[in-house]
């Protein structure tokens, strides 16, 4: 077996690396089926997907093992939705244990990290998955960790209820498909094996690895140990480091601009744990100014990410961003509801008089109030759509005569979509500073959610918390901001914290 680790300084051309070996791959001949590209990773993968089905003529269907690890284990076991744990799942378990499971952070994500949470319920769990992910005993996992206002005594309680209700009704949370996968032993057959953001693999995922990799003929690991920012997940970089004698170095940024890279260079060199390596930054010199408070920053043009460190600094940002009216997205979702913008505009051509497509009516017949004093449909009329040919189109009169509209043209388009009073103040004055409702130009993300992305501007805040300041090895620290400032492309803004507990950079 041929393997190669490939080291990927921030936007040094990793992912266009790996998918160059993919297509020498397949014109020497190997089938596409027997390629897996895989990754702890969804946006890693989804790039991959993306990547590949530009630059060649094959489909997704082509390429079956381009997936996310815990996907990979879906699909070999052969499991469906039925078998995966839901919120209700977690309701019951709490229910049965005396205590409260957050639905959306009980498990882990779609990206296979266990998310962090202030919930005590939750952090039992996370003990649990930890534990599994590191591959230590529960008893290792609970000393290890350090909190000692969790019980010990409850957590094997926990743990044991767990284990017997996921058996009782064939459920897996998604370490539990990495685990299956490992203890069965088997995998696809494939002659390639790419495993990207390597760097961010827990204990288990490299069992998962080694379980894949015994039928491949070459093997390459990809990623960048000075960007290994999972460690709170069970993550030790130096698995990564150690995966391969044979290694390759990217030297050359394509992302990162002079001014930036000198800022990186100098939080990179206080990681004590790390493979040197050069590497170089864009011809553009780029900005870097440092300001005391992140509203100084002039963002009225251009694209922006607005960092921090936690989530809780970012929904102090929030906050202040809606109140002064500017368009943003967070999580991937836009501050203001893409439907009122959409059926808005649509309402509006049904007053002009224009045909509207017959699934837009549906969607807009499903979304608008059906009773009260801005009902816009009568209540069951959407069902006398269900007999239109699916390529016609409806007019306002049309919709009237036939349908059920009872909405004047003299309806306000706010009262038609039901737009809270909040919601009307928010978008007049997101409209008086010009913003495309489609199309917002400011993202909020932590730092780790921005990881792999990019923005022209970035407002990166020093501000931390205890856990991360009074950690015992700062190597994870160091990482993290490294991570932060190489988001920019161009400018770099770093606002200092007037807190209690910061980054200094």
């Amino acid at each position: 077996m041929d393997e190669e680790l490939i080291f990927g300084p921030p936007g040094c051309g990793k992912t266009y690396t790996l998918i160059d070996i993919v297509k020498e791959e397949l014109g020497r001949g190997t089938p596409p089926d027997k390629i897996a590209f895989v990754s702890f990773s969804k946006k890693s993968i989804e790039e991959a997907k993306d990547r590949i089905s530009e630059q060649t003529k094959l489909s997704l269907k082509d390429v079956p093992w381009f997936k996310t690890l815990h996907s990979t284990g879906y699909h070999w076991l052969g499991l469906n939705d039925s078998n995966m744990l839901t919120r209700a799942d977690f309701t019951k378990l709490g229910e049965e244990l005396g205590v409260i499971f957050d639905g959306n952070t009980a498990r882990s994500n779609s990206d296979g990290v266990l998310l962090q949470s202030f919930n005590k319920g939750n952090q039992y769990l996370e003990l649990i998955g930890r534990a599994a992910m590191r591959e230590v005993s529960l008893d290792e996992e609970y000393n290890d960790n350090g909190d000692y206002q969790l019980s010990y005594s409850f957590l094997k309680k926990v743990n044991k209820v767990y284990k017997e209700y996921k058996k009782e009704y064939d459920k897996r949370d998604f370490t539990d498909m990495i685990q299956d996968f490992v203890y069965q032993g088997t995998a696809p057959s494939i002659d390639v094996l790419i495993v990207d953001e390597a760097q961010d693999l827990t204990k288990l995922q490299w069992s998962m690895i080694d379980v894949l990799k015994q039928s491949a003929k070459r093997v390459w690991y990809a990623g960048d140990d000075d960007q290994a920012i999972h460690a709170w997940n069970g993550v030790d970089v130096k698995n990564f480091m150690n995966s391969c004698s044979n290694i390759r170095i990217l030297d050359q940024s394509y992302r990162v601009p002079m001014s930036v890279h000198s800022i990186a260079d100098k939080i990179v060199k206080r990681i004590d744990v790390r493979q040197k390596k050069e590497w170089n930054p864009t011809t553009r010199e780029g900005l870097v100014d440092y300001h005391m408070n992140w509203y100084d920053v002039d963002i009225d043009k251009g694209s922006w990410t607005i960092m921090a460190r936690t989530n809780k600094i970012v929904s102090k940002i929030e906050t202040n961003l809606r109140d002064n009216g500017y368009l943003y997205e967070r999580f991937g979702q836009v501050s203001f509801n893409n439907e009122y913008t959409q059926f808005i505009k649509m309402w509006e051509d049904l007053c002009k008089d224009k045909p509207i497509a017959l699934d837009m009516i549906k969607q807009f017949y499903g979304f608008v109030p059906k009773q009260g004093k801005n009902q816009v449909v009568k209540r069951g009329s959407a069902k006398t759509l269900d007999y239109l040919d699916p390529q016609s189109s409806l007019t306002y009169n049309e919709l009237v005569a036939n349908h059920g509209l009872v909405a004047p043209k003299s309806m306000r388009s706010e009262d038609v979509v039901n737009m809270s009073e909040d919601d009307q103040t928010y978008r007049a004055a997101i409209l008086r500073r010009g913003e495309d409702l489609d199309k917002p130009r400011i993202k909020l993300s932590t730092i780790h959610q921005m990881k792999g992305g990019e923005d022209d501007n970035v407002i990166l805040l020093s501000e931390s918390c205890y856990p991360a300041v009074n950690a015992p090895n700062q190597d994870d620290e160091h990482r993290v901001f490294y991570t932060g400032v190489t988001r920019a492309k161009h400018n770099l803004h770093i606002v200092d914290s007037f807190g209690k507990y910061r980054y200094t950079i």
